[in-house]
């Protein structure tokens, strides 16, 4: 009974500081942007990147998330433009992000460039208590069967890069507006959605034998919760083949494959595992990303110049 209480205690904490926390994907590297307007446009090609990921599989209600992020440079203007499109669904909430973003690139020398971006979007926050088992019937919260909020936000973010190195910091939701609280506008913490602070960093190292290297790290911050981060190494086999594995705070760990083809399409699966006594009762969580990558230039990335 006492190991049960203990098990039961450290999940529950678990899933308290996680709902405190926006979810990271396994494969955050991939698709920066989603964090840091400021990311737009910091490649030479446009991207369509979509994600889907069942987390804590075994659990009912357990969450499940996806959608899809587009990132275009318009090198001509020093510009880059992208949106996104995501839905997240946990027990008896959906919350649906749309987002625009905007970014525009400060070249310091051949291969150095420091960027700043915005974005602008809504959050749409949908629970519908009539699929919930309750016995307080008189409860006001519940007297509706579904209560919707809609949050526009507004966010900024910087982005240093070169070929093989970003550095990023980025506030997402750096200021909210809930309408149905009276316009009131939060620089910390939106009426139903929490305020968020990343900071990201990769580098591209080139091995001997055709293999390359890419260690990357996602740290984010929110008020009242310590820090939490993400850190990925994967490592290619001619740019084509790669194999990674990733740590996560609060005791989550993950493997994950990629594919790239030709530079064009690179798809990749990860599975996440616990670390922590929630490894008893869940079976995993499970990603999938494609990116298709279009007016990509013919150069591959061993040819990338190096940080100096």
């Amino acid at each position: 009974m006492k190991k049960l209480i203990t098990i039961l205690i450290a999940a529950v904490a678990g899933s308290t500081a996680l709902s405190q926390q926006e979810y990271t994907y396994t494969f955050f590297g991939d698709n920066i942007a989603f964090y840091n307007p400021a990311a737009v446009g910091s490649n030479d090609y446009s991207s369509v990147t979509g994600t889907f990921r069942k987390q804590w599989v075994g659990f009912d209600g357990s969450p499940t998330s996806g959608g899809v992020t587009f990132d275009m440079p318009l090198e001509k203007f020093n510009m880059g433009i992208g949106g996104m499109v995501y839905q997240d669904h946990v027990g008896v909430t959906n919350q649906t992000n749309v987002g625009a973003m905007y970014s525009y690139h400060i070249k310091i020398n051949e291969n150095h460039k420091l960027a700043f971006g915005v974005n602008a979007g809504f959050d749409l926050v949908n629970t519908k208590f009539d699929r919930l088992v309750y016995w307080d019937e008189d409860d006001e919260l519940l007297a509706n069967d579904y209560v919707n909020v809609f949050v526009p936000h507004f966010g900024f973010g910087a982005f240093y890069h070169t070929e093989r190195l970003h550095v990023g910091i980025s506030i997402p939701r750096m200021i909210s507006m809930n309408t149905d609280q009276f316009n009131t506008v939060n620089f910390e913490n939106a009426p139903s959605l929490v305020t968020h602070y990343y900071l990201s960093a990769a580098y591209d190292f080139d091995l001997k034998n055709e293999f390359s290297l890419k260690p990357s790290v996602l740290v984010k911050y929110t008020n009242n919760v310590l820090p939490q981060g993400d850190v990925s190494l994967i490592c290619y086999y001619k740019d084509m083949i790669g194999l990674g594995a990733a740590y996560k705070s609060l005791g989550f760990a993950s493997t994950f494959l990629q594919y790239n083809y030709k530079d064009a399409v690179i798809v990749g699966y990860a599975f996440d595992f616990s670390l922590n006594p929630l490894q008893q009762y869940s079976k995993g969580s499970h990603e999938v990303m494609v990116q298709y990558r279009f007016n990509t230039p013919e150069k591959k990335f061993k040819d990338k110049p190096s940080l100096n």
